[in-house]
């Protein structure tokens, strides 16, 4: 690990580093305060969230295709050494209640090697307060396959 060099202080002379710190302390504090909460799949539109199972980890979020039809989209990283392709992506669209209101299915065409990762866009043709993504199925690839 290299040696961090000293940064300058952007603090008046005499002005001590703990009083300096101080807003960035209480920013931090509001912002982990805020992002703080029980770690879950399901998500109100327009935020994000992330999940690891055994194979994969789920970044995602929903957004709108340039013509405004909402989707989930996201990246699907392969967590193990061998590949896979044609990864099927599952979103469901949840009520207030969190019971599934829509199912919709999508196809990540493509390789993803060990470690790596895969854009997907799954349509939607319902939207709601929440959504639970998730990986339906994936084909073994490489390794000699």
């Amino acid at each position: 690990m290299r040696p961090v060099p000293p940064i300058g202080s952007a603090s008046r002379p005499g002005t001590s580093v703990a009083a300096a710190s101080r807003p960035l302390a209480l920013f931090l504090a509001l912002l982990l305060g805020a992002c703080a909460g029980p770690a879950a799949e399901n998500r109100s539109p327009g935020i994000t969230a992330s999940f690891e199972d055994w194979r994969f980890k789920v970044e995602w979020g929903t957004a709108q295709t340039r013509f405004g039809q909402p989707i989930v989209a996201g990246y699907v990283t392969n967590t193990r050494g061998g590949g896979v392709n044609n990864i099927r992506m599952q979103a469901q669209t949840l009520d207030a209640q969190g019971q599934v209101i829509d199912t919709a299915t999508a196809l990540a065409p493509g390789y993803v090697g060990g470690f790596g990762r895969l854009y997907f866009e799954v349509p939607l043709e319902k939207t709601g307060p929440g959504y639970r993504v998730s990986v339906l199925s994936w084909d073994p690839a490489g390794n000699g396959q």
